[in-house]
């Protein structure tokens, strides 16, 4: 990675890297997904499982329809899974975020991890227009900070990718915080112009691709109207240097501290 990358970050707020991770990366990564699952969906062997196979996304779907709280707990453990989140802690990965942030690796921090199985034809957890910044203020106000989003499934307006506004990273604006019920998703809904709206672009990508965007672009979950899940994984990173706000991440402490900052 070179510097024209992180000058593409700073001036357009995103960057694409295409067959970013190893052959050995993503099966590392389908392997985890398979150990997590399969014995609840009764798929025992293996060679039957592909992330694309359409008998893996059926059974998945029947799953969460079905038993919904064993769907839940396997979701919140796999967040959880030490080998899902040391794909970001690779030396290339890392050399990659220091030079987005033009910073030292020793400098760098990994906080929000996710691993997203947005399911057809449902929005519980779909975000509106709003950008990460709000959930993620330890860099506030320098914003020295960007999303890492790994597509898994092969990721396009069809199965609702992440649709995003280029260069509109330049300002941190202040959300309008809401949660429907417990069910749903918290939203920091913003107001996105007419003209912003005629910019906006989805973010077609495979397994293997990874993308980079700043911690400010405005962005929004698409609508999956596929007959699979859209798998995602990804994280935030911070450069330490440039300003640091310990602890102030939205899911994990109260309001009141976070709106303090602006």
């Amino acid at each position: 990675m070179n510097n024209s990358l992180r000058k593409a970050f700073e001036t357009d707020g995103y960057i694409t890297n295409k067959n970013f991770l190893s052959l050995q990366d993503k099966r590392m990564i389908a392997n985890v997904i398979y150990e997590e699952f399969h014995d609840e969906i009764g798929i025992k062997n293996k060679k039957d499982f592909t992330i694309e196979g359409q008998e893996f996304h059926d059974k998945l779907i029947t799953l969460r329809k079905n038993n919904p709280k064993i769907f839940g707990k396997i979701y919140d453990r796999i967040m959880l899974n030490a080998k899902l989140r040391s794909i970001f802690y690779t030396k290339k990965m890392l050399k990659n975020f220091s030079t987005i942030l033009n910073t030292k690796v020793e400098n760098i921090y990994l906080n929000g991890f996710m691993c997203r199985f947005d399911a057809p034809n449902e929005d519980r957890n779909s975000l509106e227009w709003h950008q990460d910044a709000p959930y993620y203020l330890e860099t506030y106000p320098k914003m020295n900070a960007g999303v890492c989003w790994m597509a898994v499934t092969k990721n396009s307006s069809k199965n609702g990718t992440l649709i995003y506004i280029p260069r509109s990273h330049h300002k941190i604006i202040k959300p309008n915080s809401f949660k429907k019920d417990k069910f749903h998703s918290e939203q920091k809904k913003i107001v996105i112009s007419k003209n912003e709206l005629l910019n906006k672009k989805n973010l077609n990508v495979s397994f293997g691709d990874v993308s980079f965007m700043h911690m400010n672009l405005k962005h929004r979950s698409g609508e999956n109207s596929s007959k699979k899940f859209r798998i995602t994984l990804g994280c935030r990173f911070h450069d330490m240097k440039s300003s640091f706000n310990t602890g102030y991440e939205q899911y994990v402490f109260h309001d009141r501290k976070i709106l303090n900052l602006f």
